[in-house]
């Protein structure tokens, strides 16, 4: 059922009974109130009403041939679109259990027959009442859901910013690392897109993912970059741990920890622990799944981009080289998953 409903300002009632007595007595107490109404003598009739004009309150009988008013209560209460609307029963209750189950199908009120006008109009008004309560909250919610989103968004515009003017001054002042970091870029989120057809990633990676990966990983290398020392010729913690104090303290400083997710988060996560062994023998001592999924995915095309750059080793590797070189450390330095996926998309991968 699509309908919208009415536009007009009467809040509109539809009141469903087989006795026509009933219904116009009904008729009667609302519209001299003010109130605009729709009548049916049977549920099917009612359906064939609500489909032209949703209405704002129901009151149904709850005794009626064919389908009776709980099934009818029931059926509006599975529809998205008239589950909201007051339903009331007129009826004679004579048990407390006839009771339950009419509120259980989903009814709010009861207006017992012989009719009581003010009664009757007593209870039509505080449901419509509350129900336009409910509604201009949820309103009130969805505009409020809107501009914490547009927040959000303008917020994570603003860090992909800072990030992109980041990598653009990386690039002036350390030309020769250009190139690769447009690689590891590139090829991160080449590698994020197809561990999103894992089954085990596609509900972690989104397009978010994909999008910030893209750009959070090209400053993987910034606390080197900031410490402006030379790296030793073989691994040394002390540089490393430098390194990742160097980086994570920028980007603290950006705000990365007063977010939770988005690019400048990632970017966080991938300066922090681009230095991390998948055995747990890097830096910091944090193992599988303890690494964060983007920079496990940023190791692996970090290091393939290394190995097989020429005049960054003293001998680079081929590609199909530098593919056994990673293949080889699967389960010592890189994730198996990530690498797994890494050697069927290498072909597609950026490499100098």
């Amino acid at each position: 059922m699509g309908t919208e409903h009415t536009n007009k300002k009467a809040p509109m009632i539809l009141i469903v009974d087989d006795i026509s007595v009933n219904v116009t007595i009904l008729e009667n107490i609302l519209t001299h109130e003010g109130y605009e109404t729709m009548t049916a003598l049977s549920v099917q009739e009612a359906l064939t009403q609500i489909k032209k004009t949703l209405p704002d309150l129901i009151l149904s009988d709850l005794s009626m041939p064919e389908i009776d008013g709980l099934e009818f209560c029931r059926m509006l209460k599975s529809d998205q679109h008239t589950r909201d609307i007051p339903f009331i029963f007129i009826t004679v209750l004579n048990t407390s259990k006839e009771k339950e189950e009419a509120f259980l199908a989903g009814a709010v009120d009861f207006i017992p027959k012989p009719f009581d006008n003010v009664e009757v109009l007593m209870r039509v008004s505080n449901h419509l009442s509350i129900y336009r309560l409910r509604q201009e909250m949820t309103d009130y919610n969805r505009m409020m859901h809107k501009l914490v989103e547009d927040q959000k968004n303008l917020i994570e515009k603003t860090h992909v910013n800072v990030l992109r003017a980041l990598n653009g001054l990386l690039k002036k002042k350390d030309a020769g690392k250009g190139m690769h970091r447009s690689h590891v870029g590139y090829n991160s989120k080449l590698l994020a897109q197809g561990l999103q057809f894992s089954p085990r990633y596609e509900d972690v990676i989104t397009d978010e993912f994909v999008e910030a990966i893209g750009i959070a990983s090209r400053l993987h290398d910034i606390g080197g970059f900031i410490l402006e020392e030379s790296p030793p010729a073989e691994e040394d913690k002390d540089y490393i741990k430098k390194c990742v104090e160097e980086g994570a303290g920028l980007m603290e400083q950006l705000g990365a920890e007063q977010e939770e997710d988005g690019a400048l988060v990632m970017a966080q996560q991938i300066v922090s622990h681009c230095y991390c062994h998948f055995d747990g023998t890097g830096y910091p001592a944090l193992s599988g799944s303890e690494i964060p999924l983007a920079a496990r995915i940023v190791a692996v095309v970090d290091a393939f981009d290394e190995v097989t750059a020429p005049g960054v080793e003293s001998k680079a590797l081929s590609v199909e080289e530098g593919v056994e070189y990673i293949t080889k450390n699967s389960g010592v330095l890189y994730d198996p998953d990530v690498v797994q996926v890494f050697k069927k998309l290498f072909g597609r991968m950026r490499t100098n």
